[in-house]
């Protein structure tokens, strides 16, 4: 499996093919704004994650298609380094590499036992769109997500977002447990068979 976690060496902070929107500053209405998220069933993104411990950092190219339940999550490296596709739909995952797949019913699990890196993959649709997963959360200045924790003790906190479209979408956030650190930048978000910005 130490191969595996190999594919997640690259360096951090590598620049991206293309950049995001500007931060926007645009205030929203909170009650609006959370239900037209909630209505997106079909989207896909493109941008970096970076994986942190006290150990060290890892960073990947990542691109994530969601339809309806099901999720189809990409991450790849430059130089030839070969990806890791991961396919989930609820109590059912498989992982795809270059030579092997890997099959289970516990996607955050598979994921650890092959990378050793916990993300999780179950509630990322909800977190990566700016909804929140409990009902304790704070809102930053324009009335959108700023932050929550979940019972599972996985902190998420938005740090900007940018206008896609019609829709104000998050652009950074990060997820803190207790021993990891998840850092993503989004660069393009595509709503709807929409044209990504």
């Amino acid at each position: 499996m130490r191969h595996l976690a190999a594919l997640f060496i690259l360096v951090l902070g590598l620049s991206a093919c293309t950049s995001p929107p500007p931060i926007t500053t645009q205030n929203s209405e909170w009650d609006q704004h959370l239900s037209e998220l909630q209505q997106i069933k079909n989207w896909q993104l493109s941008g970096k994650i970076a994986f942190i411990n006290d150990n060290e950092r890892q960073a990947a190219n990542l691109f994530w298609q969601q339809n309806n339940n099901k999720s189809v999550l990409r991450i790849n490296g430059p130089l030839g380094m070969q990806g890791i596709e991961l396919h989930y739909q609820p109590g059912k995952v498989w992982v795809k590499t270059k030579d092997e797949e890997y099959q289970g019913s516990d996607a955050q699990l598979l994921v650890y036992r092959l990378t050793g890196w916990q993300v999780p993959v179950e509630q990322l649709p909800s977190w990566l769109l700016g909804i929140p997963t409990q009902n304790d959360y704070q809102l930053n200045a324009q009335n959108r997500l700023a932050e929550f924790t979940t019972e599972e003790q996985w902190q998420i906190d938005y740090l900007n977002y940018g206008q896609y479209n019609q829709h104000t979408l998050p652009r950074q956030l990060t997820l803190r447990s207790a021993d990891n650190l998840l850092k993503l930048n989004i660069h393009k978000w595509q709503i709807n068979d929409s044209t990504p910005h």
